[in-house]
C-alpha cells in the first residue's frame, strides 16, 4: 500500500508540475495572449500583411512590412515596439513607392495568474509617422494619426496544449493630415476578438481567431463611407522551426460586407526570434557539438586478452 501511495503521489506531482510547462508557440496570431514575454528575454519579430480580392482589380494597392521587438521588464511586464513600412502601389508597377509608416509603443501587464485564468491589460499608442493623405487606407494601418488602444485580456488555459484568449478593446484613431484638402477625424471603435489555439506538438500551433470592430461613425475614411461593422476569420498556423525562432502564416477572411468592400481576405506572413539577453541569440549549430558529445555512449574499456 505504501509503494501504491508513493506512486501515486509521485504521479500527482509531476501531472502538477508538467501542467505549469505551456507548449510553445503560446501565441495567437492578432489576439493577444495573457502570456508575456520572459523577464530578461528579448523577441525580435517580422511580419508582413497584404490585402487582396477574387478580382485582382479589387485588391487594395498596400503593402506593409512590420519589424518589431518585445522584451520582458520584469517578471509578466513586457514593452513592444513596432516600425511600419507601407508600400503604396503594387511591386512592379510604375507608381509604387515606399512609405515610412507609424510607430506603435505599447505595454501589456498581466496582473492576475491563477491557473487556469490570467487576466492582463494592454496600452498602446501610435506616433504618426506615417503618410495621412492616402484616403483608401484603412484606419488600422499607417494613416499617420495619433492613435491609443487600451484593451482587456484574458485567457483560459483548459490544458497544456488547449486554450481560448479573449480581448475587449477601445480604439481611439486621431485626425488626417490632407494637405490642401480639409482634414478628416477618423471615428474611433470598439473591438472584440476571441481566439482558440491547440498546440499538436511543442512546436506546431494551430487555431482560429474571430475579430469583430465597431466604428463609431459609418464614413471611417473619405473613401470608405460605409464601412463600420468589420467581422474577420483569422485561421493561425505557427511552427518553431528551432528554439526560440517561429515562423507563421494565416489568411484572414473578411465577413460582413462593410469589411469585405475593403478587401476579402489579408495575407499575414511572419516570424519571431526570442533570446535569453545575456546569453545574445544563438544559431541552430551552436549547440549541436555539445549535444553529440553529451549523447555519444562512452566506449567500453577494451578486456585484456588471456595468455
Amino acid at each position: 500500500m505504501n509503494a501504491r501511495h508513493s506512486t501515486f503521489a509521485l504521479t500527482a506531482a509531476v501531472c502538477l508540475l508538467s501542467a505549469t510547462t505551456w507548449a510553445k508557440p503560446y501565441r495567437a496570431m492578432v489576439t493577444r495572449t495573457a502570456s508575456t514575454t520572459r523577464s530578461g528575454n528579448m523577441e525580435l519579430g517580422l511580419r508582413y500583411q497584404g490585402f487582396f480580392a477574387l478580382d485582382s482589380d479589387k485588391s487594395l494597392p498596400y503593402h506593409q512590412v512590420s519589424p518589431s521587438i518585445r522584451w520582458g521588464i520584469v517578471d509578466n511586464l513586457e514593452a513592444n515596439v513596432y516600425f511600419e513600412v507601407l508600400g503604396l502601389g503594387n511591386p512592379g508597377e510604375n507608381n509604387f513607392q515606399l512609405a515610412f509608416g507609424d510607430i506603435p509603443l505599447g505595454v501589456q501587464w498581466t496582473f492576475l495568474e491563477a491557473n487556469p485564468f490570467s487576466l492582463g491589460a494592454y496600452g498602446r499608442i501610435t506616433f504618426p509617422t506615417g503618410p495621412s493623405d492616402q484616403d483608401a487606407i484603412h484606419p488600422g494601418l499607417s494613416d499617420g494619426t495619433w492613435d491609443y488602444e487600451a484593451t482587456l485580456i484574458g485567457e483560459l488555459r483548459v490544458s497544456r496544449d488547449l486554450r481560448f484568449m479573449l480581448n475587449a478593446s477601445y480604439l481611439h484613431h486621431g485626425t488626417r493630415d490632407r494637405g490642401a484638402l480639409p482634414d478628416f477625424d477618423v471615428p474611433d471603435a470598439v473591438q472584440l476578438g476571441v481566439a482558440g489555439t491547440y498546440n499538436i506538438d511543442n512546436a506546431t500551433l494551430v487555431g482560429l481567431e474571430v475579430i469583430g470592430r465597431r466604428y463609431f461613425d459609418p464614413v471611417i475614411t473619405p473613401a470608405w463611407t460605409n464601412n463600420a461593422n468589420q467581422v474577420e476569420i483569422i485561421p493561425v498556423v505557427r511552427r518553431e522551426v528551432f528554439p526560440g525562432l517561429v515562423l507563421e502564416a494565416v489568411a484572414g477572411i473578411a465577413v460582413t460586407p462593410d469589411l469585405s468592400d475593403i478587401y476579402q481576405f489579408r495575407v499575414l506572413l511572419g516570424g519571431t526570434y526570442e533570446f535569453d539577453l545575456a546569453s545574445g541569440p544563438s544559431l541552430p549549430d551552436d549547440d549541436e557539438p555539445a549535444k553529440r558529445k553529451k549523447s555519444e555512449p562512452k566506449k567500453k574499456p577494451t578486456p585484456a586478452r588471456r595468455r
